[in-house]
């Protein structure tokens, strides 16, 4: 049986492990909520801005490429990292009963497992099945974790990393049609939505300490600066009405 230091040592542990995650999924929703806020209304910023927003967005996208691969990195014998597939084997060693009623289902939804799935999982703790139902846990959830062989928003971006980003490498005429594009908007959100699930089921099924949303939204900061260029005082001014719509998250991407 594990003494109260114990826990705090194991937690520590955990902390040091999952912040630098959790930052880095911060820096991605930022990024990708950035280029959100300037796409929604990108056709009516004026020509004499385009300059700046062009170089916002680029450098916006170069750091949520590269933020995703930090996170799913591959392993390196000469030096550890802190990488999402490790967090995973991290939660598989460091396993214990001591933090597992706090498992919720929808947890485990929000991660890929199917509903019923999970509602198993969950009962399998409470009803004190903790190693068969650990077994089953991790059974479920290692086809889950993105990786570039089975992921191909995360194949395109460890692509467009290593060939354009990180590296300058001379792509021949076939390389370059295949890093031309990004993968979509969406599909980025997705698997930053995926990671952060991650790091709070890890942080609730190996810890007494929980994560909370990331509160500022970059995309609201982005749509706050566009009004200001447009000419737009949605609080004292004409354009009050149109408020609602010009704030609305679009779903187009």
């Amino acid at each position: 049986m594990s003494s109260a230091a114990d826990s705090g040592d194991d937690t520590a542990a955990l902390m040091c492990r999952l912040k630098p995650l959790w930052t880095n999924t911060y820096w991605i929703k930022n990024a990708l909520d950035l280029c959100e806020g300037i796409w929604q209304h990108g056709t009516e910023i004026p020509p004499q801005h385009h300059h700046f927003f062009a170089l916002v967005q680029e450098f916006a996208l170069r750091s949520a490429v590269l933020d995703t691969c930090k996170l799913y990195d591959r392993s390196s014998p000469r030096f550890a990292k802190d990488t999402i597939p490790a967090l995973l084997q991290y939660a598989k060693d460091h396993f214990t009963d001591t933090y597992i009623c706090r498992v919720e289902a929808k947890q485990l939804v929000d991660l890929g497992v199917c509903a019923e799935d999970a509602r198993l999982i969950v009962h399998g703790f409470k009803a004190g099945s903790g190693s068969a139902t650990k077994d089953r846990l991790f059974e479920l959830l290692e086809p889950l974790l993105p990786a570039c062989a089975t992921n191909s928003t995360l194949e395109k971006l460890f692509l467009v990393r290593d060939k354009v980003v990180a590296h300058q490498e001379q792509l021949t005429g076939a390389m370059h049609g295949r890093v031309k594009d990004l993968p979509s908007l969406d599909e980025m959100e997705k698997l930053n939505a995926w990671s952060m699930s991650f790091c709070e089921f890890a942080a609730c099924l190996l810890s007494n300490e929980s994560f909370l949303p990331h509160p500022v939204s970059a995309r609201m900061a982005a749509l706050h600066v566009v009004a200001k260029i447009l000419g737009k005082d949605f609080e004292n001014g004409p354009n009050y009405d149109e408020s609602e719509p010009f704030f609305k998250k679009s779903e187009w991407w």
